[in-house]
């Protein structure tokens, strides 16, 4: 069985506030039957937005109005039991500044059911993509009645040339390797691992039982 809940809110920190996105999934723990669960866990996904990243919306039609919606942004953190010592977990990070996108400027940790902190080991495979949307749009004449109702759309674009409409962000992607004697066992009954920066904070919870 695997549920989804998220939340964000606002919690002080070095005199500042810190936006904290929450997320957890419920899923088996992958030693209790090893024979029968993968030792890769389940994807925890937390969708942020901007309000300086906006697409156009899916035309209803072959000539519509243009409209926007915002623009996803896909933050992620798996894990693999490499062993009952070591764990490695998979995050990704999307943002519009690629400063904010490299994961080797966050601080990580994680917190386990009974609240005891871990460091990683090391932090592999850091790597930030460029992302690139881009999209071509015309502005035509409309003909109207004596209501002013729209009765026809004139094919004039060409008369109005526009600069192509685009959009950035960074993609960041890393594993953080966690080593501990026993870090991970069958009767643990849920983990969180901590993503933060000054000003904004992610948590991703993996909870092995169903409360």
């Amino acid at each position: 069985m695997l549920a989804v809940v998220a939340a964000a809110g606002l919690a002080l920190g070095s005199g500042a506030c810190t936006r904290t996105f929450h997320s957890e999934v419920v899923q088996p723990n992958p030693l209790v039957r090893p024979t029968e669960t993968l030792r890769d866990s389940e994807i925890v996904r937390i969708i942020t937005g901007d309000m300086e990243l906006n697409v156009p919306r899916d035309p209803e039609s072959r000539v519509s109005l243009l409209r926007h919606k915002r623009y996803p942004l896909f933050n992620e953190a798996s894990f693999t039991v490499v062993s009952r010592d070591r764990l490695r977990f998979h995050v990704q990070l999307e943002h519009k500044w690629i400063e904010w996108a490299d994961l080797s400027s966050w601080e990580v940790y994680l917190v386990d059911d009974r609240g005891q902190r871990y460091l990683p080991e090391g932090i592999e495979h850091a790597k930030t993509k460029h992302m690139v949307s881009m999209w071509d749009y015309e502005i035509r004449s409309t003909q109207r009645n004596y209501f002013g109702d729209i009765v026809a759309i004139n094919e004039d674009g060409w008369k109005r040339r526009t600069t192509l409409g685009s959009l950035s962000v960074f993609r960041g992607t890393a594993d953080f390797v966690f080593y501990q004697r026993d870090l991970f066992t069958p009767d643990m009954r849920g983990m969180t691992l901590v993503v933060r920066r000054p000003g904004q904070a992610f948590e991703f919870e993996w909870n092995f039982e169903d409360r």
